[in-house]
């Protein structure tokens, strides 16, 4: 089994790309729970933090993936050159 075969590689990305949207929105999450202790809002800190860490977890993910991608095509546009 070669050691960077195309399987492996998307592994990688599928797990970064996961993570970096799980731990964006349990920070949200977090920080939405501080909220709420902080200011007895309960469960509305919270409630917000999941989304907003949710939509920056999704930027995360797009932008990443928008870089991966160029990567790709210039790799190709290189190798057909």
């Amino acid at each position: 089994m070669r050691e960077n075969n195309g399987f492996r590689q998307g592994m990688q990305i599928a797990f970064r790309l996961g993570t970096e949207l799980t731990v964006a929105t349990f920070i949200g999450a977090m920080l939405g729970y501080g909220v709420d202790q902080f200011f007895g809002i309960r469960p509305w800190g919270l409630a917000v933090g999941v989304v907003l860490g949710g939509a920056a977890g999704s930027l995360n993910v797009y932008r990443a993936a928008m870089l991966l991608s160029a990567e790709e095509f210039n790799e190709d546009d290189d190798n057909n050159s």
